[in-house]
């Protein structure tokens, strides 16, 4: 089964994706290769500016500088040694700066390969007009730059990607990607801004103009299967007509396949594999299978194409556990779980809706993550796909950190949280090794711990309970 791949929006990068970029350097039309030059010499600046314009007017992607062209590997014998200095964030700006027609922002990026700086321009997607150069680049009579050009990505007649003037073929190429950025943004202000003034017979009219102003990213799919996962939740727990439910806080977790898998369907064959890959490292998953023989109530369904199960347990006074997952042949998988702070039973446990204990919610967070990527690979996922995965934590407001389940990491008890739901979204590409994972855990729960008064906590403790995890050493 193919999923097809939506354009993904040019963001800054983090470590993980500039390595991946420098190591497999894949030349495309979003990507062009330099080896070194003089960046103050009148043909350096050129190369920079007539670079930087095409990628923009690309509608986005990246300068790798100090690679060579044939091969695409790092030139480490010519790798100068002020290379950040050289090629200083600021220099660059100031030359897009005076000759771009329209500003927009750059990043630069530092890479290191056996010891030596390389340098990686970023340029960010969202062209809204083409972009042409508004004054000239000369030394005496030798043009380097001409006013008015517009540059492009184009191809070669051999099919290579390069930089050139734009001619008549690359204009409605140009003109297109333009427009589809100016279209998204007129989508995106009806619906801030006129949604919640519009009648029905007005959002019935116009309502399809503006959905429609922009296909569906793989992301805003998975908001739609959050949604849909979590009505499942709540019609199953109306099913059981509970009366003891406490009030609680939650996590869910969302995350989709972005890329080639194998084809399933939702039946016993699907729903082995998914029970056959889980590790289990915690002794009760999020997404475990519990034994429909002893627990018929837990039993996994077969509903609205996906499988899904409940588990709850209250009142038992040492057990006590909500949790709901879904997973989809298409690659999609979902899990409710209610914060342990509100079920648990012990000398430590604080009062229900008091606390947020910060080790259980990264290790719930790394579970999801980690699960969805074995999951993932054992569906058949080549290692250029993607898990996009979204995190929403509800019912944080009022609640302090603490860290009453893992004493041996002290926790002060002052930082408070106002806001009741925080939403985070991450990408992480299938071939990611188990040691990086800590990264992207870092990644995700962080806007969840900056409500608590702007805490942040270090990566390499986040590293430390993530590799706890997959080591089974809890």
């Amino acid at each position: 089964m193919r999923h097809q791949r939506k354009k993904r929006e040019t963001t800054v990068m983090d470590d993980k994706q500039i390595n991946q970029l420098i190591t497999r350097p894949n030349e495309s039309l979003g990507l062009e290769l330099k080896n070194w030059f003089d960046p103050d010499s009148f043909s350096g600046r050129a190369k920079l500016i007539k670079a930087i314009i095409a990628l923009r007017n690309n509608d986005g992607g990246y300068l790798l500088i100090g690679f060579n062209d044939e091969d695409g590997s790092p030139n480490l014998a010519d790798a100068p040694d002020d290379v950040q200095t050289q090629f200083h964030v600021d220099k660059l700006v100031a030359l897009v700066t005076k000759m771009a027609s329209h500003s927009f922002e750059i990043f630069v990026h530092y890479p290191v390969i056996d010891g030596k700086h390389f340098v990686l321009v970023e340029v960010p997607s969202g062209i809204k007009s083409p972009i042409v150069t508004k004054s000239e680049l000369k030394d005496g009579s030798n043009v380097y730059v001409k006013l008015n050009c517009t540059y492009v990505r184009t191809l070669k007649a051999n099919l290579t990607p390069s930089t050139a003037e734009a001619t008549w073929k690359d204009w409605p190429d140009l003109v297109e990607r333009c427009f589809e950025n100016r279209e998204a943004d007129v989508g995106r202000f009806v619906r801030r801004h006129l949604a919640s003034a519009m009648t029905g017979d007005m959002k019935e009219t116009l309502g399809h103009v503006f959905s429609n102003s922009r296909p569906p990213t793989p992301v805003d799919q998975l908001h739609q299967f959050l949604d849909e996962s979590l009505a499942r939740y709540q019609s199953r727990i109306e099913e059981r007509k509970h009366e003891d439910l406490p009030e609680h806080g939650s996590m869910e977790f969302a995350a989709s396949i972005d890329g080639e898998i194998g084809e399933f369907r939702v039946n016993q064959d699907f729903l082995n594999l998914i029970q056959s890959t889980n590790p289990n490292w915690t002794g009760w998953s999020v997404f475990s299978v519990v034994g429909s023989t002893d627990f018929p109530s837990f039993k996994p369904r077969n509903v609205d194409g996906a499988w899904e199960a409940l588990v709850d347990i209250f009142g038992t006074g040492f057990m006590d556990d909500l949790t709901f997952w879904r997973v989809a042949p298409e690659g999609r998988f979902y899990a409710y779980h209610g914060f342990e702070d509100d079920f648990s039973n012990g000398d430590r446990t604080p009062e229900p809706g008091t606390a947020l204990e910060f080790v259980l919610a990264i290790l719930r967070a790394s579970e999801c993550l980690a699960l969805s990527l074995h999951f993932a690979k054992a569906m058949g996922a080549t290692e250029d796909g993607v898990l996009h995965a979204t995190y929403r934590w509800k019912g944080i407001s009022g609640r302090t950190l603490s860290s009453w389940a893992s004493p041996r990491r002290m926790m002060p008890s002052w930082y408070t949280a106002e806001q009741d739901e925080v939403i985070s979204t991450i990408s992480v590409p299938i071939e990611t090794a188990p040691a990086a994972l800590g990264g992207y855990v870092f990644q995700a729960t962080r806007p969840l711990f900056e409500v608590f008064d702007g805490f942040t906590l270090k990566p390499d403790i986040v590293d430390d309970i993530v590799s706890r995890l997959l080591n089974r050493q809890l």
